[in-house]
């Protein structure tokens, strides 16, 4: 018995609606800001710096890694929008070398051969050369025209004019992010800032800690440490290791002051990249594929500075958990790789 066949109209409304919802989850979930903004502010203390730690080095705090997920899926997504485009790219490049090798054909050009046989793509050469201005440009003319008479060929020089304001705009704007003179400047004032941080942090570690207690002369870790040595390195030490985190305190204070400098100019930079991404769905409703791999270009762009946000936050804290996290071993064997 035959299955009868299905309304049309509830089959193409099934389709449109699961595109539709195809569409929908190939795009991010999460803008640019909101990515910045799901990261957790920066410890206050050693001692909550090294709680972002394991034994082993790795971040266990629950926010940075729910950032770092939400980052990875965000990637994901834009890569799949950015394989559809190479995906459209490569069939269009397709549909243009099987046009050009009709046209070819039609003025009794071998494409395929021209590519393999270097004595015939020399007498084509040679042809070519024998032919006026005007028969090569008619000749021109003849080979492009089944390129131009192909529809499945885009002219993307039309889709481009043809696009929507929204998606123009946001290809201008991606390409003014990644100008390299707007690159430099963002790279420039973030080296200075930096620069001048790790300056001031080099005077307050170049001052002198004063324990109360002379430093015993033998190293804690040298063979001849015996039990009155070692008692005298441990009495420094306890005295020397909250000096030791006060200033470490201090120090982390000035990097938690420059990373929110930079966490504030990168919040103004993507406010406008928030915008782009969604007036064009992540570059998805723009008609140009040009114009979808610019926007793509700008999403990865702007999503590289909250990366290199993060990264400072992260450099920040292990460096703040470094004397909490070895204690006493700090003191008394400072070179020693301590867990």
């Amino acid at each position: 018995m035959q299955r009868p066949s299905l309304p049309l109209l509830p089959i193409a409304a099934f389709l449109v609606f699961a595109l539709a919802m195809a569409a929908a989850q190939a795009q991010p979930s999460t803008t640019p800001s909101q990515l910045l903004q799901a990261l957790p502010e920066a410890p206050a203390t050693p001692e909550q710096a090294a709680q972002w730690l394991d034994r082993q080095d790795k971040v266990i705090h629950p926010g940075y890694l729910a950032q770092k997920q939400a980052m990875d899926a965000h990637t994901q997504a834009m890569n799949r929008i950015g394989s559809s485009n190479a995906a459209d790219a490569r069939t269009q490049a397709g549909y243009q070398v099987e046009s050009l090798a009709q046209g070819m054909s039609n003025v009794g050009i071998d494409m395929q051969r021209m590519q393999s046989d270097p004595a015939y793509a020399a007498q084509v050469q040679q042809r070519l050369q024998r032919m006026t201005p005007a028969e090569q440009m008619a000749l021109a003319q003849r080979m492009a025209a089944p390129m131009q008479q192909d529809r499945r060929i885009t002219n993307e020089a039309k889709s481009m004019a043809d696009d929507s304001p929204a998606a123009t705009a946001a290809f201008e704007a991606g390409q003014q992010f990644a100008q390299a003179q707007a690159f430099n400047e963002r790279r420039a004032r973030e080296i200075k800032l930096w620069q001048d941080t790790e300056a001031a942090v080099a005077q307050v570690n170049a001052r002198k800690l004063n324990a109360g207690v002379p430093k015993p002369a033998m190293e804690y870790d040298n063979i001849g440490c015996l039990a009155a040595c070692q008692g005298q390195w441990e009495t420094y030490a306890a005295r020397m290791l909250p000096l030791m985190v006060a200033r470490e305190t201090e120090v982390l204070k000035l990097r938690v002051a420059a990373l929110q400098k930079q966490r504030a100019w990168v919040a103004a930079e993507l406010k406008p990249v928030d915008r782009h991404m969604t007036a064009t769905a992540f570059g998805e409703k723009a008609g140009s594929r040009v114009h979808r791999e610019q926007i793509l270009a700008y999403d990865i762009s702007a999503v590289g500075e909250v990366q290199a946000v993060s990264e400072r936050l992260l450099d920040t804290v292990r460096r703040a958990a470094i004397v909490v996290r070895c204690g006493k071993q700090a003191v008394l064997v400072p070179g020693a790789v301590c867990t």
